[in-house]
């Protein structure tokens, strides 16, 4: 920045590759200048000869703190939108994890309940299986006594028909005993009511033709 008075003297800043300054300090450095011309025409020029190199620097200064002042500020409006941003975002997140977090359990509850019908179904197969093997043990016993029972019944049975023959043998040998007694008796019975018969003797009997001793023994019966 220069200042000068009526093209005499001419106070640059030590900066000369500073950029253009803003309005608003180009503004305030033309309203110090007015005064300092003001004040040089009143007085004389040395009355603001050390006065204008610390103007000009603080100007500087100035127009630098401003500068980085709007830089700040439109970092800060870029923070602000990244940070609307990422609240929209947190909120679209939270949104989002709680509607997660709900489906998690109701998941959780169905599967709990489904856990609970599973349960309960396996309890119930397991009380028909263990009624089924109750009833298999119950009808493996009965048939086991059944079968003892048949062997029994199979060995007294061979005791019957063993008795059986042996009395149905006896009964036999009786019948033919009784047969033969009754025969003679019925032999010595004739004899005695009708006499003898001349001629006739047991041992003719046992001579006759076997057709007249079927017909006698027939009689006997």
């Amino acid at each position: 920045m220069d200042m000068m008075t009526e093209g005499e003297t001419v106070y640059n800043s030590h900066d000369d590759s500073h950029v253009v300054m803003s309005e608003k300090v180009q503004s305030l450095a033309g309203s110090i200048y007015q005064e300092f011309e003001r004040m040089i025409s009143r007085y004389d020029e040395d009355v603001v000869k050390d006065l204008m190199p610390l103007v000009v620097n603080i100007l500087e200064c100035l127009d630098l703190a401003y500068t980085e002042n709007q830089e700040h500020e439109v970092e800060v409006e870029l923070l602000r939108e990244d940070n609307e941003q990422l609240v929209t975002q947190y909120e679209r997140e939270k949104q989002l994890r709680k509607t997660s977090e709900q489906k998690l359990l109701e998941i959780e509850d169905g599967m709990e309940e489904e856990r609970k019908q599973y349960q309960a179904k396996v309890e119930s197969l397991e009380s028909i299986v263990r009624m089924f093997e109750l009833k298999n043990r119950n009808a493996t016993d009965h048939a086991n006594r059944m079968e003892d029972k048949a062997d029994e019944l199979k060995k007294e049975y061979a005791k019957l028909h063993e008795r059986y023959t042996e009395l149905f043998k006896t009964h036999m040998d009786y019948m033919e005993r009784t047969k033969i007694l009754m025969g003679t008796d019925r032999l010595d019975q004739l004899g005695s009511s009708r006499g003898r018969i001349p001629g006739f003797t047991l041992a003719n009997l046992n001579s006759e033709p076997p057709l007249f001793r079927t017909a006698i023994y027939n009689g006997r019966s």
